[in-house]
C-alpha cells in the first residue's frame, strides 16, 4: 500500500526508524502548527527508542504545557532534567509552567536558574 489512505501520523511513523532527527523536526513542525496530538506521538516515539533524549522529553513537556496540561508538563520537565540538569531552556520553560499554575516563587526560581545557566554557558563560550 502506498501513502494513499494513510493519515499524516501513519506516514510519518513509517519513516521513524531510519531518521530520528527528521522525526524530531516533524514533531516540532506539528507542535508549531498546533497539531499537538501528532507532536506528542512523534516525540513519544523518539523517547521509546531513546529514553534519555532530552530534546524529545522537553518537547513532550512543552506540548503538554501548550495544551494547558501543566501537571503533566511538569512531570516531563522533571524527566528531562533528570538526564540534563544543566539545560537552561528546560529550567526556564519549567519555571514558566510553574508560574502558569500559580507557583510563582518556585517558577521564578527555575527561570532564574535557566537564565543563570544560559549566561554561564554564553560566557564560557566567549572565553574559548
Amino acid at each position: 500500500m502506498g501513502t494513499e489512505g494513510k493519515t499524516t501520523y501513519e506516514r510519518i511513523s513509517d519513516i521513524i526508524n531510519p531518521v530520528p532527527g527528521s522525526v524530531f523536526y516533524m514533531a516540532c513542525e506539528c507542535q508549531m502548527n498546533g497539531e499537538f496530538d501528532n507532536a506528542l506521538r512523534l516525540y513519544q516515539k523518539i523517547v521509546e527508542k531513546e529514553p534519555n533524549n532530552t530534546k524529545a522529553l522537553q518537547g513532550i513537556a512543552d506540548v503538554f504545557s501548550c495544551m494547558g496540561n501543566h501537571e503533566e508538563a511538569l512531570l516531563w520537565y522533571g524527566k528531562a532534567l533528570d538526564y540534563d540538569p544543566y539545560n537552561a531552556e528546560i529550567w526556564y520553560n519549567k519555571g514558566l509552567t510553574l508560574c502558569k499554575t500559580g507557583y510563582n516563587d518556585e517558577g521564578y526560581s527555575c527561570i532564574r536558574k535557566g537564565i543563570s545557566l544560559a549566561m554561564s554557558t554564553s560566557l564560557s563560550r566567549r572565553r574559548i
